[in-house]
């Protein structure tokens, strides 16, 4: 499917219940956190109004599960066979006695609680305004786990929407290995009996439904492909969803000479046409864009050329912003790269100053583009040119952005407005023979920024003026991208640290996928016996390295819990990481901080 890799599971979030689900603790709900919302459980749950989505979903009798229309019905309404046959798991907070879920301010851990096999999804309408979707599994095809709830999960959210989770398959496949081999123990910890046959049962056929829901999917995902063709189809009407549907079919072509007038234009509410100048002139790099992120990526860069002049590409390091940012137009003559300093404190670190001397302006390379982008446009030469600032937040915006921020607003026919008065007499190597300079109007600024202890916040005044678009890469994907052909245990490894460590801005980035690949190139000459020796090198040095845990935080203990598991299924292979690890664990119990560098 679209929405997933095909083949893999999904699952979904819900209430965490003890006792078997049968209902006990919603007789005194306002004393258990099972994660419903406070309110809920007073207004229902206490008053035994049997309201909850998930009491019911590993019931004996008539199994099931609600979801809230919100949640699924992006999905369904459209197909609304999407989920028949496939594997969906269920997870939820871990708790414990006597009040459920914690209240501490941190992140407690997933542990999945069961899984099912679907049948059917129908939809049961409580209102005019509310729906409800009711899943039920085949009669041998759910089960629940053992407790206590151990096995950890790890997912990647799906773009097209919410609540709905993609899971490995092979992930799940060895989850119910490890299962398995627990329930093998001399005293297993079933709720029931029949839990234990209910699970048997699945874990024996869970390869043959694999397979199932893997054609299953295929099937969908045509239809939605065929969906999707047909109602792009070039001699059909293309109905306008939204204000910026049908924006990645613009023509946009590349001038032979350049005086060429190139304009792009599209109707506004008057009946008038107003000029764009896009900041994605190839359909191919449109295709890279929407292969490499995702189709809502390239349709919130498409949608800046038509709302704001000042683009911010926001993400983790080695995400690939400042690639992005440089493959929008392949012409290195109409785009500038600038380099911002933490240093920078007023509008002379960007735009230069008055020699006292000679009374001529003293340009930086910034002012000569703009200069050379207003001549261009002065020549009815209209195509885009573009700033890239490397590192926008490194100083505030303010201090040195100020004039562009506020001329680069105005239309394009109020050219004085647009106007920067620089100083002197003229503007030493451009002769204009004048020290004023316009901003041209197709002249764009992309700025690349990134959220760590290194950078300042933008201000409301910055950010109301700017299109940010957030970019990321599954680990997956960026291997894919650095051309990285990886067994499926060594890419879990992977994946699973990512998952682990996203929340301390460790992650697996492409620069860390292009060094692997150096590694593995040069096994031979580094002396490495196997492409885990490489792995296990990048990932100290180019991801653990980021991580920092001051002792205290009550995020550490979820934190190194999780660390300890991923050693025990990958230490074997990744000795150095299992080592610091170890030395972390180490290290906070003496109560030390722990900083790389």
């Amino acid at each position: 499917m679209s929405f997933i890799t095909v083949g893999n599971a999904l699952g979904c979030t819900i209430n965490s219940h003890r006792r078997g689900w049968d209902g006990s603790i919603c007789k005194n709900a306002e004393t258990w956190n099972c994660s419903a919302k406070q309110q809920f459980r007073t207004d229902y749950c206490q008053q035994g109004d049997p309201r909850c989505y998930h009491i019911h979903i590993f019931e004996e009798t008539n199994p099931y599960c609600l979801i809230d229309d919100l949640g699924i019905g992006w999905l369904l309404e459209p197909y609304p066979d999407a989920l028949n046959n496939q594997i969906l798991l269920f997870w939820g907070k871990r708790f414990q006695e006597p009040r459920g879920i914690s209240d501490i301010n941190m992140r407690p851990k997933d542990y999945v609680f069961g899984a099912y096999r679907v049948k059917s999804v129908s939809p049961q309408k409580i209102n005019e305004f509310k729906t409800l979707w009711r899943i039920e599994p085949y009669l041998d095809g759910w089960t629940r786990f053992q407790q206590p709830y151990i096995l950890t999960v790890y997912y990647k959210s799906i773009i097209g929407g919410v609540y709905l989770k993609e899971v490995n398959r092979v992930a799940v496949e060895n989850m119910f290995e490890k299962a398995a081999e627990q329930a093998s123990s001399p005293h297993p910890n079933w709720n029931m009996p029949q839990d234990a046959e209910r699970f048997g049962n699945f874990h024996a056929h869970l390869q043959e439904w694999f397979e199932i829901a893997r054609e299953d999917a295929l099937i969908i995902q045509q239809t939605m492909v065929h969906t999707y063709n047909v109602n792009r189809s070039p001699t059909a009407a293309i109905p306008l969803r939204g204000p910026f549907e049908g924006l990645k079919n613009l023509d946009i072509k590349k001038p032979t000479t350049p005086t060429t007038v190139i304009t792009t234009n599209k109707p506004i509410k008057n009946g008038t046409l107003t000029p764009t100048y896009p900041i994605i002139e190839k359909e191919a790099t449109k295709d890279k864009i929407k292969t490499i992120y995702s189709k809502e990526v390239l349709d919130a860069v498409m949608a800046a050329s038509f709302t704001k002049n000042i683009l911010i590409l926001t993400g983790s390091p080695g995400v690939g912003k400042s690639s992005l940012a440089i493959d929008l137009i392949d012409d290195s003559e109409r785009k500038l790269i600038v380099p911002v300093g933490s240093t920078w404190r007023g509008r002379e670190d960007l735009l230069g100053y008055v020699n006292p001397i000679s009374n001529e302006f003293e340009p930086t390379d910034f002012t000569k583009f703009i200069c050379k982008a207003e001549a261009a446009w002065r020549k009815n030469d209209k195509r885009t040119y573009i700033v890239i600032f490397e590192e926008f937040n490194l100083s505030q915006p303010e201090y040195w952005f100020a004039d562009i921020l506020v001329r680069s607003q105005y239309p394009e026919e109020q050219e004085k407005l647009r106007m920067i008065e620089l100083g002197g007499k003229s503007i030493r190597g451009v002769s204009n023979n004048t020290s004023k300079v316009l901003i041209s109007p197709a002249l764009r600024f992309i700025a690349t920024i990134n959220n760590d202890h290194t950078t300042l916040s933008l201000s409301p005044r910055v950010l109301d003026r700017t299109s940010i678009v957030e970019l990321s890469l599954e680990p997956r994907t960026t291997l894919d991208r650095a051309k990285l052909d990886l067994e499926e245990k060594q890419i879990m490894s992977i994946e699973e640290l990512d998952a682990l460590l996203k929340y301390k801005n460790a992650m697996f980035s492409l620069r860390a996928a292009e060094s692997l690949k150096r590694c593995i190139d040069n096994m031979q000459t580094l002396d490495m016996n196997s492409t885990w020796d490489a792995l296990d090198i990048v990932l100290i040095q180019q991801v653990l390295t980021k991580v920092r845990l001051m002792v205290g935080d009550p995020g550490n203990d979820s934190l190194m819990q999780g660390l300890e598991e991923w050693t025990e299924n990958y230490g074997k292979h990744l000795r150095r990481c299992a080592n610091l690890v170890n030395s972390w664990t180490e290290a906070l119990k003496d109560g030390r901080d722990i900083i790389q560098a």
